[in-house]
């Protein structure tokens, strides 16, 4: 029988230590009942390092890999993580990001990821968005980005 060549976009989602798990979870389920309507997403879950990822309920993830081992994605999401906003970034959280993004057809954010994608210069001179809670910070910290407070 021949094998069927994939023709589903990769969709790739970077976990780190502390990850809120929805932030995870709900992006990989709706991309994957996506493909049952249409042509295919492929999910894939990295980390930084490609160690396992402890997640903010304690759910341990197990990624496929290292960032930087990571092909090309067509789409690549960044989630967030409760507190993650009040410490500095982990330098090698954000050269993944950096490294997953670049390239990459459509980039998301769920959340406080958002505060990643400006760290590394993506949402300058866009409109964005992150939790309301932290609306105000991002707003100081990234006086680039336009910030959309009450977005929904």
């Amino acid at each position: 029988m021949p094998q069927q060549q994939d023709t589903g976009r990769r969709v790739v989602i970077l976990a780190f230590d502390g990850v809120t798990s929805i932030d995870v979870a709900g992006p990989a389920d709706v991309f994957s009942h996506a493909g049952r309507y249409g042509p295919g997403y492929r999910v894939s879950v990295v980390s930084p390092d490609g160690a396992d990822v402890r997640t903010s309920t304690g759910l341990t993830l197990h990624p496929e890999s290292a960032a930087a081992d990571t092909g090309p994605a067509h789409t690549v999401l960044v989630p967030g993580a409760y507190g993650m906003v009040d410490r500095p970034f982990d330098a090698d959280l954000v050269e993944a990001v950096r490294r997953l993004t670049s390239g990459a057809e459509r980039i998301a954010s769920v959340c406080t990821g958002s505060f990643l994608l400006a760290e590394v210069g993506l949402l300058d001179g866009r409109r964005a968005t992150t939790h309301w809670r932290q609306a105000e910070e991002f707003a100081r910290r990234y006086e680039r980005v336009a910030v959309e407070a009450d977005a929904l």
